[in-house]
């Protein structure tokens, strides 16, 4: 579950990035949708995403 769900934040944090570094106009930006900007714009970072709880406890050396 966890690893699908990094996966599709992975996707979404792409399109941010294209926002920011492809430089995209006025016109691009307006004639998007709008709930799949706020989607891209609200994309975490691997690292401040939730973790899979057995991963972290495998990595204690717990499991």
């Amino acid at each position: 579950m966890f690893e699908l769900k990094n996966k599709l934040e992975d996707l979404k944090l792409s399109g941010q990035n294209a926002l920011v570094w492809l430089h995209w106009t006025t016109e691009q930006w307006l004639d998007s949708d709008f709930y799949d900007l706020l989607e891209l714009q609200t994309a975490k970072k691997p690292e401040d995403r939730q973790q899979d709880p057995k991963q972290l406890l495998k990595g204690l050396g717990l499991m």
